[in-house]
């Protein structure tokens, strides 16, 4: 547990952790024990859905040129990949078909676009501690309730969760980062508080949690909800058709 939480203070010390993170630099592939599409260099920041089997499939965003997409669907080896302030941040290996895209409007017409790559890496690829999810299971399992909310604020400060208020609950939530060009992003993760210290439900976006005591649970795919506590039929409709759809750009 330390070791997890020395390694995402060291991560801050430039910034706030918004993703996952590469390890070293790596290879992406097409699909698991697959072919070659792109690498990344060590410790960018990607998106990760749940893993399957030890793999990881991840989205990320990158920089480039409307040279670099002659047909507006495929980059070709040796395009390089860059981040918004126009750092490398990795390079094309084989013709891979971008899954979203939008323009970036540039000083004197120095227009860029913003494109999202998807591929496949090795669950030791990604930096220990800092899967979101991995975190919020420990601390569900945590029975020392001081400990439990100290753990979710630091979690909130870390990944920069958004803080809103609605009747008598804090709804805290991650954005979805790296997963789409969009300039809105919906959720990945949602952590409700009633009162300062009780973790009262969890809502997640096409991923898992879990917790040791559940007392109901709404299934809605890709949305999931786990509560903690039993709730009445209005803080119910409260969370499902309010706070849930609060942090999804509709």
């Amino acid at each position: 547990m330390m070791r997890k939480l020395m390694v995402l203070i060291s991560l801050l010390a430039g910034s706030l952790l918004q993703a996952q993170i590469i390890e070293d630099e790596t290879t992406v592939l097409d699909k698991p024990n697959g072919e070659a599409l792109f690498k990344l260099n060590a410790d960018v920041g990607v998106y990760s859905y749940d893993p399957e089997e030890g793999w990881f499939k991840i989205r990320r965003e990158a920089c480039i040129t409307p040279s670099d997409l002659p047909d507006e669907k495929y980059l070709y080896p040796g395009t390089v990949l860059k981040d918004e302030g126009g750092k490398k941040i990795g390079e094309v290996l084989k013709e891979v078909k971008i899954r979203d895209k939008r323009k970036l409007d540039g000083y004197r017409g120095d227009d860029r676009i913003i494109v999202v790559l998807e591929g496949y890496v090795f669950k030791t690829r990604i930096k220990d501690g800092t899967v979101p999810e991995d975190r919020v299971n420990e601390l569900l399992a945590e029975k020392n309730r001081t400990v439990q909310t100290a753990g979710f604020q630091e979690l909130f400060d870390m990944y920069d969760f958004e803080q809103r208020e609605f009747d008598e609950f804090t709804a805290y939530a991650l954005r979805e980062k790296h997963k789409t060009a969009a300039e809105e992003q919906d959720f990945r993760m949602i952590v409700i508080f009633r009162g300062e210290t009780s973790v009262f439900a969890v809502i997640t976006n096409d991923h898992v949690v879990t917790a040791p005591k559940i007392k109901d649970e709404y299934d809605d795919p890709p949305f999931h909800i786990l509560y903690l506590y039993k709730p009445p039929s209005s803080q119910k409709d409260l969370i499902e058709n309010t706070i849930l759809y609060t942090f999804l750009s509709l």
